[in-house]
Parts: structure tokens; sequence; C-alpha cells
């Protein structure tokens, strides 16, 4: 299997700041095995890895609750 190929498009506008600029550029991704492309930026999967650290924050927030939850109930069995 060939490896994801990457191109920078010619075509970059941006709104940030010139040090964070290149973060916006777009990047056509070729994926394989079915030679398909779509864009990409930095900046998209720097906000997609922020989402999915969110999310994991979230998930540990609930699971613990669940934890402490199952702790208590333990105990109401225990005590019986």
């Amino acid at each position: 299997m060939a490896a994801d190929k990457y191109t920078k498009k010619a075509v970059s506008s941006s709104v940030s700041p010139k040090a964070d600029a290149w973060k916006d550029s777009l990047v056509v991704k070729e994926h394989t095995p079915a030679k398909q492309s779509s864009d990409v930026s930095y900046r998209q999967l720097e906000n997609q890895l922020a989402d999915c650290e969110a999310q994991i924050a979230s998930h540990n927030d609930r699971k613990a609750a669940i934890e402490a939850e199952m702790v208590k109930v333990k105990a109401a069995v225990e005590k019986e």
C-alpha cells in the first residue's frame, strides 16, 4: 500500500497572525488505495485534536463519576 501524498495548494488566505498563518495553508491529500483527494489544513487538524482532547476529558470525568457511584452501590450492597 502506497503512502498518502500531501501537496501544498497554491491558493492560501489567512486571517491569523503572520506567525501562525502557515497553519491555515491548505494541502491536497491524495488518499490511497482509491486515489481520492481532499483539502486539509494544519489548523483543521489542530481543531480536531483539541476536540478529541475535550472529549477524552469529558469521558474521563464521566468515568470518574460512574466509578464513584459504583463504590457507593458496592458499599450499600455490602452493608446489608
